[in-house]
């Protein structure tokens, strides 16, 4: 224990020694936010096409005559009228997309408008699927509404017959009382721990397996494997760089918290409450809404289950590092090039990313169906699948009985680890394979 407590801690203070840590731990949760904010904005509005664009509308039916010509940046417009007709109007319509006068020709031929399998769309540069089904649905709408109206029902008694608002979901704690749950909300929660996992998982093993290739390729192991065992180097390298994720981990949460909560002052400091309440009354049904969100949010945020949130994300944070980080140990000690290193990597890191996948997909629709039971037991992907499941609430024994497959798991791994990490570190001029594996994990 004493030697691998003074390779732990020459791991963990020259990395958090290291100026690019320092600089990273400060500056990370704002490249994050900034990253994450500007691909939200470019993808809700970065890429939106708001030029004007008009269509030529061709249709006999009377019905279509009677839609509504302009929606956001659309205008439907009449085929130009040519006392000449046939082929005149359309090359007329022809010449002007193609001078760019009009965006396209919208030709509906259909006779019964419940079936638009007639209908077509001309342009020279094709639309976008969103502004396609953007015209798709709004003249669905629009021939809908018309043909309700030319059957004698009319929109208002239509709007008066939607039915509106929804279920609200109420969920009984342990103690058994009655909380607000929002499924949307512990699915996002759940997702982003899971995530983060993911992600520190692969960014800290990595480290782990750098630091063995570069001692290994600097020959600077040899003089280290005189004075420890090998399983001691690595196992004080695997906790030495665990110990460098907690601290990075735990300084970006308070930086994050200092910096949200630092704007969300500076941005109060700026409002003023009013001293009376609004005359309107839209504008009291909108304070009262706005107090009903804030306490449904309020209400939602107090159903998440805390305790086992924290419990679980340290568990399975830790454990998934320890155990993934030993088999990337393994890997960079009996490598000796980069090159070298995916034909490894990949069968490792694939369980982990497809525990990423089952949290996408199958626990988000039964978090706590068989699937997603089976996948929180399995150690190469519980890590992942049980930070997604644990917002919707399981049991404390299946958070221990997974807990103790997975550190189970990894002292098994990290001692076959050693066996390959012992023969590897001094194997130097043979690219290893997966047979030299096996026959390194065979030898005592």
């Amino acid at each position: 224990m004493k030697n691998i407590w003074v390779i732990l801690k020459r791991e963990y203070l020259t990395r958090i020694k290291n100026k690019t840590f320092i600089i990273m731990t400060f500056l990370a949760p704002i490249l994050i936010t900034a990253f994450y904010g500007g691909a939200i904005y470019v993808a809700t509005k970065g890429a939106e096409d708001n030029t004007q664009k008009t269509i030529y509308l061709s249709s006999n039916n009377a019905l279509v005559q009677k839609i509504d010509r302009k929606f956001n940046n659309f205008e439907f417009i009449n085929e130009p009228k040519i006392s000449s007709g046939g082929t005149a109007v359309t090359d007329k319509i022809n010449s002007d997309i193609e001078k760019g006068k009009v965006n396209g020709w919208l030709i509906i031929s259909d006779q019964d408008l419940s079936n638009l399998d007639s209908t077509e769309l001309i342009v020279k540069e094709a639309f976008s699927v969103n502004q396609k089904n953007t015209i798709n649905e709004f003249l669905k709408s629009q021939i809908t509404r018309q043909i309700l109206k030319a059957k004698g029902i009319s929109q208002s008694m239509l709007d008066s017959a939607q039915v509106k608002g929804g279920i609200s979901m109420i969920e009984e704690n342990e103690s058994g009382e009655m909380e607000n749950s929002s499924s949307e909300l512990k699915s996002g929660v759940g997702f982003i721990m899971a995530f983060i996992i993911y992600f520190f998982i692969f960014m800290y093993g990595s480290m782990v397996m750098r630091s063995a290739m570069e001692e290994k390729t600097n020959r600077i192991v040899e003089v280290i494997i005189s004075s420890v065992k090998p399983f001691q180097l690595m196992f004080g390298k695997i906790l030495g760089v665990a110990l460098v994720g907690l601290t990075q981990f735990f300084a970006w949460i308070l930086l994050s918290l200092v910096f949200v909560l630092g704007i969300g002052k500076y941005l109060s400091s700026g409002i003023q409450m009013p001293q009376n309440m609004p005359q309107s009354g839209m504008n009291n049904q909108q304070a009262i809404k706005t107090l009903v969100d804030q306490n449904d949010l309020i209400g939602h945020l107090q159903s998440l289950p805390y305790a086992q949130i924290i419990v679980v994300f340290l568990l399975f944070f830790l454990g998934g590092y320890l155990l993934y980080s030993s088999l990337f140990a393994a890997i960079g000690a009996a490598v000796n090039q980069e090159t070298d290193v995916q034909q490894f990597m990949l069968p490792v890191s694939l369980p982990l990313v497809f525990g990423l996948i089952i949290a996408q997909s199958v626990v988000f629709q039964a978090p706590n169906g068989h699937l997603a039971k089976v996948f929180s037991m399995i150690p190469l992907t519980s890590p992942v699948v049980m930070a997604v499941r644990v917002p919707f609430g399981i049991s404390w024994s299946e958070i221990f009985t997974s807990a103790a497959i997975l550190y189970a798991t990894f002292f098994i791994m990290v001692w076959i680890s050693a066996k390959i990490y012992r023969i590897g570190i001094l194997m130097y001029g043979k690219k290893p394979t997966w047979k030299d594996f096996a026959k390194w994990i065979r030898q005592s």
